[in-house]
């Protein structure tokens, strides 16, 4: 389980919340507000992955993202002390959280809605693990699936 102080968002700004806890992760202290500036960030609209991308290029981070994934990536990353961003479906909206912990039958994500950890069933997980834009899906071209956003230091 990886260590990583946790961050109440702003209501509406969890992707720059969650930004500014990986920056946290990896030394770097920066505000919310200054993740929210940087990645083009609304509270009404929310925040891209382009957003939160060039946001943490923009602090000097190396950034990747990608649709898709499995759990075995989630695992990958986090045997190897390194927090992904993840997009989901958390009651009527996307939200984006850090993994920080998987087992045989859970996952931990630090999630900025919440004072602390939240575990998730990997079942759960993976029925949730989805997002689209707007207020609802227009065409499935629209679904996002299973996001993940990796944000490590040149160095790592």
């Amino acid at each position: 389980m990886l260590k990583m102080k946790p961050f109440r968002e702003t209501p509406g700004l969890c992707g720059s919340a969650s930004l500014k806890m990986v920056l946290d992760y990896w030394g770097v202290r920066v505000s919310e507000a200054e993740t929210v500036r940087k990645a083009g960030a609304s509270k009404e609209k929310g925040t891209t992955k382009e957003g939160l991308l060039k946001a943490a290029k923009h602090f000097g981070f190396r950034v990747s993202s990608k649709e898709k994934s499995s759990l075995a990536d989630l695992k990958y990353f986090i045997k190897r002390k390194i927090p992904v961003i993840v997009d989901w479906f958390s009651e009527d909206e996307g939200h984006y959280s850090i993994v920080v912990g998987l087992d045989k039958k859970n996952i931990w994500l630090m999630d900025p809605e919440l004072p602390g950890k939240r575990k998730m069933s990997r079942e759960k997980f993976l029925r949730v693990w989805f997002d689209f834009p707007g207020k609802f899906i227009k065409n499935p071209k629209d679904l996002i699936l299973r996001l993940m956003l990796v944000v490590t230091p040149y160095e790592k």
